[in-house]
């Protein structure tokens, strides 16, 4: 192939696509000499044109070729061009970089591996953290870029970027994006091991991505989902795959193609065939799940022996005492049912003391064997509310777990109290059917104490 000229590369040019994707010029015999990135591949070659840069001049001049690699995303570009330049080394790439260095991904070994970006990945022992390193992706030629795809990834596999241990939940946890117990002076050893686990896999999911098995990753998390949904956890199977739909969104189901061919055979089929069926499978343990409400995830979460199918709410309404009512809900297989619905007036002295008047209430619900025990018990309340109600039912020696909801400022329930657990667990935790129930009853609960509460109080004016 004859030396490029400003004519062959305007025939380029016209047979460019307007996608993203990376771009290669070869030498003789095929050798790179510069490989980049673009958003639009035609209007990044179309810049090449007339072009006043020696060194650009200079590459030009020497190439006899320029191929495309067309992908579905900016982000899968990136990553694509990190993986093409560490792999040939190209000439140009080291002579144009301005004297800028790449992008280095860093990952320390620790208990909870940190995540961060270098310019030096020669100088080994600097990191942020004061961690070891232990290994390093790159180069990326893109530092906004890189740094606008970690924070969609850690969107999906939450990672810690304190720098110290604090006592408090740090706001990245309020929000997802932190597993927590990772930054905390004094974790419990029990959920700092198990937290330990969850978060290494996020950070090889995010090295995996970053060296381009995003393909492989998502077969390795189907397979787990399936696995999950075979042996009944269908919380941590739904899990999964909505960690799936969001990475695959992330890249928008991006695929390399153009250069990259791929041929269906019976393997292939065989393997699309499965991955269907075990969608089929999630689709139908969902269906189930929504139409049973089996609640898996808080069966787990508290360590119950059996499912709650029967949940109870309470809820005390007073304004300083006064008609001071409590209210009983009761929901089966997730659902409301209202023949098990209670309303109490507070028949003790009058104070505007939550804690005595909920111990009134279950004192009185409990005296009714006739009705059904339930598998769990909803306070609406926190710490003293869920201590009151533990030693109300211990005194009349009945074993049944027990959790609460407190509120933040803004009246919105934000944690769970649960028995035997020293600090709450924030609601963001839960998975979206075990969190948005829990809401549901302590809201019913809410809406039928203040209801009774409000017709007493109608009366009194008449």
């Amino acid at each position: 192939m004859a030396l490029m000229n400003q004519a062959t590369l305007k025939k380029y040019i016209s047979s460019s696509p307007s996608s993203p994707g990376v771009y290669t010029f070869s030498a003789k015999g095929g050798k790179a000499l510069y490989v980049g990135k673009a958003l639009n591949l035609k209007n990044r070659i179309k810049n090449y044109i007339g072009t006043e840069d020696i060194r650009l001049k200079k590459m030009i001049s020497n190439a006899h070729g320029l191929d495309f690699i067309k992908t579905d995303s900016d982000i899968e570009a990136l990553i694509l061009e990190s993986q093409l330049i560490k792999k040939f080394r190209p000439q140009f790439n080291i002579v144009m970089r301005d004297d800028k260095q790449y992008f280095y991904v860093g990952f320390t070994k620790d208990t909870f591996p940190k995540l961060f970006l270098t310019h030096q990945p020669t100088k080994l022992w600097i990191t942020p953290f004061n961690g070891v390193i232990h290994s390093l992706v790159g180069p990326f030629t893109d530092g906004n870029a890189l740094k606008t795809t970690l924070r969609y990834l850690r969107r999906i596999f939450p990672y810690c970027t304190c720098k110290k241990p604090h006592n408090n939940f740090c706001l990245n946890y309020h929000i997802g994006k932190c597993p927590g117990y990772c930054c905390l002076k004094k974790p419990e050893l029990s959920i700092k091991y198990q937290v330990s686990r969850g978060y290494k896999k996020n950070i090889r999911a995010i090295k995996e991505i970053l060296s381009g098995k995003k393909g492989s990753l998502i077969k390795k998390l189907e397979r787990e989902m399936v696995q999950m949904a075979k042996n009944a956890n269908l919380e941590k199977a739904i899990e999964l795959k909505d960690k799936i739909s969001k990475l695959k969104r992330v890249f928008e189901n991006a695929k390399i193609i153009g250069n990259w061919k791929f041929f269906r055979n019976s393997k292939l089929e065989t393997t699309e065939r499965s991955r269907a069926v075990a969608y089929m499978a999630i689709r139908n343990l969902e269906a189930k799940n929504k139409k049973q409400n089996v609640l898996y995830g808080i069966k787990q979460l508290l360590k119950l022996a059996q499912l709650p199918v029967r949940i109870e709410g309470y809820d005390v309404s007073n304004i300083q005492g006064i008609h001071a009512t409590g209210s009983m809900v009761t929901f089966i297989h997730g659902q409301p049912d209202k023949n098990f619905y209670r309303k109490f007036k507070i028949q003790t002295k009058q104070t505007p003391d939550d804690t005595a008047m909920l111990k009134e209430i279950l004192e009185r619900r409990f005296k009714h064997y006739e009705w059904p025990f339930p598998d769990l018990i909803l306070i609406d309340g926190g710490k003293s509310q869920v201590n009151t109600a533990v030693k109300t039912l211990k005194n009349m020696a009945i074993k049944i777990p027990i959790i609460g909801i407190s509120k933040n400022e803004r009246h919105i329930g934000h944690q769970l109290i649960i028995t035997g657990r020293k600090t709450p667990l924030s609601l963001t935790k839960l998975s979206g059917t075990d969190k948005n129930l829990l809401l549901t009853i302590d809201s019913e609960a809410h809406r039928f104490a203040i209801g009774y509460y409000r017709k007493l109080h109608r009366k009194l004016f008449k």
